[in-house]
């Protein structure tokens, strides 16, 4: 690497650092809440962290062991205070989002290649750094820090398809061959809902060796459950679980799985759920239980053909003159047909109903009571509540 770039960084590392620990104050709450002592304190950790950086970059060598020593003291010290992993990584990318700006603005004209350079060594010691902080925190949770926070983690590192033995070991915790991937949400109106009520954590806990954690791409709960020996025992699980969160939450859920035969897998898994997810929260009559790919050929084939989406749907548009009536449509599904349940539903009576399948029928030219009829109309109501975009099966 040119020196005379590299002199300029090492010249200026004091202000590269203070710039750092000024960012992370401004921009991640917890940090910009610490006293003046702690705040003191923080820069010192930089300086500690970015000395050998600039050192072994200068020589285009990876960072040592005891060069990574800091780090660990940084990933310890964070765990044993319990630090939300979040702010963490945060904090993390802050740091060196702004160490990186500061570096680029010291390039001059005849560095050549030097901040090219710079940033790919960056590139290739990022990871090593990321993960040798995450090491040591998740020993210190797991030791005498917030365990929630190392399960967090694991789950990060698992459905990222990063190696996890490390953060499993801090746990104590024994890796399966792979796993079965569960999401769930509420079945509302509301598709942001959310589980508002909370969650039963004791029926969550009582599984060995199941994580979870919101998902934030679905909206909804995801659960890893570990499958030891194919994913027969862990589909029980799933669906005995989907029963105790609907009893303990008083409301349906929409619910989809996907088995990850290796750990490598799980990320892949993961994706394909989140498809499914979408696909049974379209369902005008889904039941209260994980489905997988291959139960959801239909609606998937709906989903991928715009214009056949477009024509089911535009199958209900004479359904908009009458009042309640494609309501009337999805009750009478989400009820299995049955007449004596949907009346109760709507809150009408019977012969209510029966009028209103009349309408359906002469305004549709599609017979709810017919095979047929049915088929069509339940694609329909499909096509009409699938999201605008569906979630790729490989993420």
């Amino acid at each position: 690497m040119d020196r005379g770039y590299f002199a300029r960084l090492a010249a200026r590392r004091d202000s590269t650092a203070l710039a750092m620990r000024n960012a992370m104050v401004r921009h991640v709450p917890l940090y910009g809440a610490q006293s003046s002592t702690q705040q003191v304190a923080l820069l010192g950790e930089i300086h500690d962290t970015w000395r050998p950086v600039l050192k072994q970059a200068a020589k285009d060598e990876p960072l040592t062991e005891a060069d990574l020593e800091p780090y660990r003291i940084l990933g310890r010290n964070r765990g044993m205070k319990s630090f939300p992993l979040g702010e963490l990584r945060a904090g993390f990318e802050v740091a060196h989002t702004t160490g990186l700006r500061e570096c680029l603005s010291m390039i001059e004209p005849g560095d050549g290649g030097a901040s090219i350079a710079f940033t790919a060594w960056g590139v290739r010691e990022l990871p090593r750094i990321m993960s040798t902080v995450e090491s040591a925190y998740a020993r210190a949770c797991g030791t005498a820090g917030d365990r929630s926070q190392a399960r967090q983690l694991l789950m990060d590192r698992l459905t990222q398809g990063r190696p996890a033995g490390d953060v499993a070991s801090a746990l104590g915790m024994e890796l399966p061959s792979g796993y079965l991937v569960l999401l769930c949400k509420p079945r509302v109106d509301r598709p942001d809902c959310g589980f508002r009520g909370g969650l039963p954590t004791r029926r969550l806990e009582s599984v060995p060796g199941l994580l979870w954690q919101a998902d934030h791409a679905s909206g909804g709960l995801l659960v890893l459950l570990p499958a030891h020996a194919g994913a027969a025992a862990a589909r029980a699980t799933a669906r005995g679980l989907v029963t105790s969160l609907v009893t303990a939450l008083g409301r349906r859920l929409s619910a989809a799985e996907a088995h990850g035969a290796t750990l490598d897998d799980v990320p892949a898994a993961l994706h394909e759920a989140r498809q499914s997810l979408a696909l049974v929260g379209a369902m005008p009559d889904a039941e209260s239980r994980p489905y997988g790919a291959d139960e959801l050929l239909v609606e998937l084939a709906v989903a991928r053909q715009p214009a056949v989406r477009r024509k089911l749907a535009e199958l209900l548009a004479p359904l908009q003159r009458g009042t309640d009536l494609q309501r009337t449509l999805e009750v009478l599904f989400d009820c299995g047909l049955d007449r004596q349940r949907t009346t109760a539903a709507l809150h009408i009576h019977r012969r209510s109903l029966t009028y209103r399948i009349q309408r359906i029928r002469e305004l549709t030219g599609l017979d709810p009571t017919t095979a047929h009829g049915i088929q069509l109309l339940r694609a329909a109501l499909t096509a009409t509540r699938l999201p605008a975009t569906l979630p790729s099966p490989r993420g």
